[in-house]
């Protein structure tokens, strides 16, 4: 009936009668869509309501109105004072699922969900698409701790650590095992992974610059592809085969998949945008770089060590760490103006208002762009209009703004050397020491004794290739080969070592998004696009070495 309906037979009807007609009017104004109206006909009722399970279903209609309305707080506030009787508790697992979804608790909502299916087993297979897709948006960080609970959840969350953590080789049969333990159906995604199974290509074409202005940097990352193939303890390994991007023709690209089954590269963005469009779609391609517009492609993955990557998670590292006004400080170069930009949007994203920012354009821009940044400049004319009027002699100190909490710096291993006294010179000895944070630019392992010392206090984001505790076999290996390698091309050869060992996984994280893999060059996992992203540990300069911080 509709709530007019129930509110006339409520006039008629007796006390006791009356009051369970009146929550069927509150139900019924609900699923008409006039939530307004239920909570109008619930705050007089609910004072009148003396038996517990008529309080109960009370207050579960107030909760799905607020919910309804988008007051999630109080919704929660009166959902936490319905009990877990049973004839309420399938409606009670449904909402608490919507409103931990909403604040961002997957996994709560999933629990929620994965409890209801035992309770709904005709709505199971709905159920199980929603609880999947909740416990793919979960991070590792949140599963982990999670792993040995019981219950509903237990087979989901064991699935999920399949995926990200089992090798390419093992998912098929392991995915096989869960299926034959719980009874359960496996995922739409996983299903057509199950029928893919994993890349193993047999025949590689690898597309690197191997000669010309760029062959140092591709000869660095055709090492780091063998240094990776001959560890590749497989008893099958690829073919493998480095053509030079500079030799290769139109004619010649259209042919590659007549002798390969894959190809890693090209290298340089004008490269992948004239040759990408040339290579047949029935092959897989690796591409060490990213279009200008992504778009997802059937075989097509995209892995670049994007400085604008860094600047987001800084951003986002930031953000998590509480601070709320951090100054953005950049040298006027293209990389680094968008490495600012990608900061400055990552930021605002969360909710924070646009950071204060200035780039300097030379050394000398240094020093005056820090102290407008900081507000020194007012304070040093302070000070002089004393002096002027003091006829003792006046001991002095500038003071800077005190509402900013972090310094994020864009620039050079050489400008940030010279930048971070600045910043630190332009802190008041009365104020509190604001935490300087850079990207992998702002160092290089070629700095010496003083560098060090310029840059002290400074915290860093860089792939663990290149900060302590990567001290590897591998690693003194590539020190001994190539003693004079500079940085940029170090991590063009970690970046040729994660290339190879990422291939078989890499259909597996184009269907698993939260799945993840370590690597030299930092933890990758894969976007929307089929575009590797890679999370980075951080480094500090202290006492004149790096030291490693690990991550929250």
């Amino acid at each position: 009936m509709s709530a007019q309906q129930y509110l006339q037979q409520a006039r008629k009807a007796s006390a006791e009668q009356q009051k369970n007609l009146l929550l069927n009017a509150a139900d019924a104004f609900i699923k008409e869509g006039d939530c307004n109206s239920s909570l109008k006909l619930l705050k007089p009722l609910q004072a009148a309501l003396d038996e517990y399970e008529q309080q109960d279903r009370a207050n579960l209609l107030k909760a799905r109105c607020l919910a309804n309305l988008g007051h999630w707080q109080l919704a929660q506030q009166n959902l936490q004072k319905v009990s877990q009787r049973l004839p309420l508790l399938p409606k009670r697992l449904a909402l608490s699922a919507e409103l931990a979804e909403q604040r961002g608790d997957m996994l709560t909502a999933a629990s929620s969900l994965a409890e209801l299916t035992t309770l709904q087993p005709d709505k199971e297979t709905e159920l199980q698409g929603k609880i999947w897709h909740l416990i793919q948006q979960t991070p590792e960080t949140v599963l982990a701790p999670q792993r040995n609970t019981q219950g509903a959840l237990a087979p989901w969350l064991q699935l999920a650590r399949i995926t990200r953590t089992a090798s390419a080789e093992a998912l098929v049969e392991q995915l096989h095992e869960w299926q034959v333990r719980h009874s359960l159906a496996l995922p739409t995604d996983l299903q057509s992974l199950l029928q893919s199974g994993s890349i193993q290509p047999q025949r590689i074409a690898v597309i690197l610059p191997l000669s010309g202005r760029l062959a140092s940097q591709g000869e660095a990352l055709k090492e780091g592809i063998l240094a990776a193939y001959f560890a590749d303890q497989k008893d099958s390994k690829p073919q493998m085969s480095f053509i030079d991007t500079v030799s290769l023709s139109e004619q010649a690209a259209a042919d590659l998949s007549q002798q390969y089954d894959f190809v890693i590269g090209p290298l340089l963005k004008e490269d992948l945008d004239a040759i990408l469009p040339k290579l047949p779609e029935n092959l897989p391609v690796l591409a060490l770089n990213r279009l200008d517009q992504p778009s997802k492609q059937t075989d097509r993955y995209f892995y670049a060590l994007a400085p604008e990557d860094e600047a987001e998670q800084l951003a986002q590292l930031l953000n998590a760490k509480g601070y709320q006004a951090p100054l953005v400080v950049n040298a006027d170069r293209a990389v680094f103006q968008r490495m600012a930009t990608s900061f400055t949007k990552m930021w605002q994203s969360k909710g924070n208002p646009e950071p204060r920012q200035v780039s300097f354009t030379d050394n000398k821009s240094m020093r005056s762009a820090m102290e407008g940044l900081l507000d020194v400049g007012h304070s040093k004319q302070r000070i002089k209009q004393v002096e002027k009027l003091a006829k003792e002699e006046i001991h002095s100190f500038a003071r800077n703004r005190r509402d900013i909490d972090a310094i994020v710096v864009f620039a050079s291993a050489a400008q940030t050397e010279l930048l971070n006294p600045i910043i630190e010179s332009s802190i008041s000895p009365f104020a509190e020491l604001v935490p300087v944070y850079a990207s992998s630019r702002s160092f290089s392992q070629e700095l010496g004794g003083n560098s060090f010392r310029d840059l002290r206090h400074m915290t860093f984001l860089d792939m663990p290739w290149m900060l302590p505790g990567e001290d590897s076999q591998l690693k003194t290996l590539n020190k001994q080969l190539w003693p004079q390698r500079n940085d940029g091309q170090n991590r063009l050869f970690a970046m040729g070592h994660d290339a190879y060992n990422i291939l078989p996984a890499l259909l597996q994280m184009a269907t698993v998004p939260q799945m993840t893999k370590q690597g030299l060059t930092g933890e990758l996992r894969m976007d929307e696009f089929n575009q590797l992203r890679r999370s980075l540990p951080l480094g500090k300069v202290e006492q004149e070495r790096v030291i490693r911080i690990a991550m929250d």
